[in-house]
């Protein structure tokens, strides 16, 4: 059977379900004014407690930042003498950065300052703890921040000083298949470097010539087809 159009007049007179509702909310708050007031003075303080608290986050990762900056002078005027760092030094640098990941933990300054405590461990030729460094960052935030690939490339040169070739090898190839990486070109030089410190003159010289065909352009192509032909003659 077909349904029974309403008239116009009848449409009219259907009550209004916003007006309905609107009108038994009015008839509530007048009905209860005290729970009115108690809900906007909840809304309130949330308000204000979530403001306070963005504002708080937002200061206390500013003063991470801030640290942080410092620190990393510290290391990079330490990192571009030609003296190695004295080891009271080292000893300074890391423990301004564990001091920030530990202040700023779940900051990106906080995240930021294990990577860098890797890195004066590295200057210091702590490799295993280096690496821990380096294992722990790339838990953290620093992925998500774009940093994963960096974090990811400090753990193949770390293998690579610890004598961890397979492990070593098998991170550079990733970066060297990856043609958006700007590790790309790093990541072929070092492949060819593995193979020489595993002495497998072929495979060497094999890596440099794949390195030359990809970036013919490359400044330091002069030094590479002299260390091909090195390579070639030793083999």
């Amino acid at each position: 059977m077909a349904e029974k159009k309403l008239s116009r007049k009848e449409l009219l007179n259907e009550p209004d379900e916003f007006i309905s509702t609107t009108s038994q909310v009015i008839k509530f708050t007048k009905e209860n004014p005290n729970i009115l007031v108690s809900l906007v003075i909840v809304l309130i303080l949330a308000l204000v407690i979530g403001m306070g608290y963005y504002t708080y986050q937002s200061r206390k990762e500013a003063r991470g930042h801030e640290f942080f900056q410092i620190a990393v002078r510290n290391f990079e005027k330490e990192a571009a003498s030609a003296n190695q760092p004295a080891k009271e030094t080292l000893e300074k640098l890391l423990a301004e950065f564990d001091l920030i990941a530990k202040d700023y933990s779940g900051y990106v300054s906080g995240d930021l300052a294990i990577l860098y405590s890797g890195h004066v461990l590295y200057k210091g030729a702590m490799y295993d703890k280096a690496l821990d460094k380096y294992s722990k960052a790339l838990s953290t935030s620093l992925a998500k921040h774009g940093f994963g690939p960096l974090v990811q490339y400090n753990i193949a040169q770390t293998l690579f000083a610890l004598n961890n070739y397979d492990k070593a090898i098998t991170l550079f190839e990733q970066f060297a298949r990856d043609t958006t990486s700007p590790y790309r070109r790093e990541a072929h030089v070092r492949i060819a470097r593995i193979y020489e410190a595993m002495g497998k003159n072929k495979e060497a010289a094999q890596a440099y010539k794949q390195y030359l065909k990809i970036f013919p352009e490359a400044p330091d192509v002069d030094f590479v087809r002299a260390r091909i032909a090195q390579l070639l003659t030793a083999a």
